[in-house]
């Protein structure tokens, strides 16, 4: 302590006792060794940094000799424990093995946020009370959390880590060995982190606890009870993960392959599942799950029992693929501001997706039908439902366009068929002509829909103007041509077609004789016998 002073007026030199503390009380470390060969060293209540190691002769040392041991001369040969105690304070307690092994240690933070490191001897750590980190290193090792939230890491061998009270986190890593962790009351996770080369990981319930598996390479197990999360930080290489049985009931997981093109299969449960970078192949499984792919080309698929998910394509081409089943199905996409709803009628599903691409729908069996609504301002630019080739029952596709004034064209291929021309383009693949059938809905505005490029083994089609002056120019097969409102101009083609002008004067064309014309203003039929010549404006026929 200084005592500054201070000269009054009048040259009086008084002592005005400004008193200002320049320097605090030191930490007093103290170390003891006793004839049944227990080496205790002991911090106070401030912060110690006590680190035990030893030298090339054997002599253990702490903080480098400069606290000295009474009692004796320690030595790795006749020291059978060494027990250190931090007490109160936020203490830094070290194993220091440099030049050698050191005998079997207990660490013992006591009050404050401790850090305790083991050596490679059988080692019990015991953080105590605060927020405490531990570390085992080498050996089969006990530790245990204390109250507060801890975190508690084996190290290699065989270890048994207890979280106790707090929200802990307990942590396998490289080189680590199979585990026992128990997290105890609070909210604790189980983190697992992977190495950088391939890896196959497996978590599956065992009973009342998790049996969390590395099968390849180098395999090992951590045994799981009273912890609600389990975390599994694959990082680099082609990584795979998969997680069966009653899960949900036991434990919340979150995957992320990190880098990598990764196989990633969620639980029953709700899972958060993280791609990483590279290409990537996400299953949720059952559950409500969020999956976060990011870089790389995506897939991430759904199937019949899974829940309602969560698809944040993030960076790349990724895509949604949707298993339906062997029943009548409504699946339906629409946008939702930026993102884009995909619904399913039967259990009642919703995909909530963002930065997807490409959505792949397998109908499967049943009698379906897939709508595809305006997705403009959405990241979606393609939709290819697959109807299921020879399911012998009668799909349909409807393909809604804007209520501004859209041109639509509509390409075949065989039996298949896209439509272009709108924000996003619909690809139906394994589609059978005669049975199955595509609805173009042109709505609101004065459009164009030209589908005379499809062959006459085509998807059925409909095309129907709606609201507007539009035109309507149906394929080569037997197609169905509705004007609605507005004077439409609806031109058939070669097959038995069906076409209504609706209201409004329109200009209605026929190819063939077998053509139906239900509602035409003014037609024109050019089979061979006779011709119409239609009365009809120039606004009517250019667009």
């Amino acid at each position: 302590m200084t005592i500054r002073t201070r000269l009054l007026s009048g040259g009086v030199l008084a002592a005005s006792m400004l008193a200002v503390l320049t320097a605090s009380a030191q930490a007093a470390v103290t170390s003891s060794f006793n004839s049944n060969g227990v080496l205790t060293i002991t911090g106070d209540n401030l912060d110690n940094n006590i680190a035990v190691s030893r030298n090339a002769a054997g002599q253990i040392l702490v903080n480098g000799g400069a606290v000295a041991t009474v009692g004796g001369t320690p030595t790795v040969a006749n020291v059978s424990l060494i027990q250190v105690f931090g007490l109160a304070g936020n203490d830094t307690l070290t194993l220091s093995e440099v030049n050698g092994a050191l005998p079997r240690t207990n660490l013992f933070g006591g009050s404050g946020n401790d850090v305790l490191t083991a050596g490679s001897g059988n080692d019990q750590l015991f953080g105590e009370a605060g927020n405490d980190t531990l570390l085992g290193k080498g050996g089969f090792d006990l530790l245990f959390g204390g109250n507060d939230n801890d975190t508690l890491t084996g190290g290699d061998a065989d270890d048994q880590a207890f979280g106790q009270a707090g929200n802990d986190r307990l942590v396998w890593s490289p080189g680590d060995d199979t585990d026992l962790n128990e997290g105890g009351t609070g909210t604790d996770t189980v983190e697992v982190n992977g190495g950088n080369g391939t890896e196959q990981f497996t978590t599956t319930a065992n009973g009342t606890r998790v049996r969390f598996d590395r099968l390849d390479p180098a395999p090992f197990a951590i045994d799981i009870g009273t912890s609600e999360n389990l975390t599994l930080n694959a990082n680099g290489g082609d990584d795979r993960a998969s997680a069966t049985g009653n899960l949900a009931a036991l434990i919340k997981m979150t995957t992320d392959g990190g880098t990598g093109n990764d196989n990633l299969l969620g639980s029953n449960g709700n899972d958060v599942i993280l791609g990483g970078d590279g290409n990537d192949f996400v299953d949720g499984q059952q559950g409500n799950d969020v999956g976060l792919t990011g870089a790389g080309d995506d897939v991430f698929q759904w199937d019949p029992g899974d829940g309602n998910d969560v698809i944040e394509g993030q960076d790349g081409s990724d895509t949604m693929l949707f298993n339906g089943s062997n029943i009548n199905e409504r699946m339906t996409v629409q946008a939702n501001g930026g993102r884009v709803l995909f619904t399913r009628d039967i259990a009642n599903i919703v995909m909530d997706l963002n930065d997807v691409e490409t959505i792949d729908a397998k109908a499967l069996g049943g009698a379906d039908t897939i709508t595809v609504n305006d997705l403009s301002g959405t990241d979606l630019r393609t939709v290819s439902p697959d109807l299921g080739l020879n399911d012998n029952a009668a799909d349909n596709v409807i393909t809604n366009a804007t209520n501004g004034d859209d041109v639509v064209t509509v390409l075949g291929s065989g039996a298949n068929a896209s439509v272009l021309g709108l924000a996003v383009r619909t690809d139906v693949g394994n589609a059978v002509a005669g049975t199955d059938r595509l609805t173009v809905n042109a709505l609101a505005g004065d459009d164009v829909i030209d589908a005379s490029q499809t062959a006459a083994n085509a998807i059925a089609l409909t095309l129907t103007g709606g609201a507007g002056d539009d035109i309507l120019i149906g394929g080569a097969g037997n197609d169905t041509l509705l004007g609605n409102d507005g004077d439409d101009v609806v031109l058939g083609g070669p097959g038995q077609d069906v076409t209504d002008g609706g209201a409004g004067d329109n200009v209605v064309i026929q190819l063939t004789k077998a053509a139906k014309t239900v509602n035409g203003k003014t037609v024109l039929s050019l089979d061979g016998e006779r011709t119409v010549l239609p009365r009809a404006k120039p606004s009517q026929l250019i667009k």
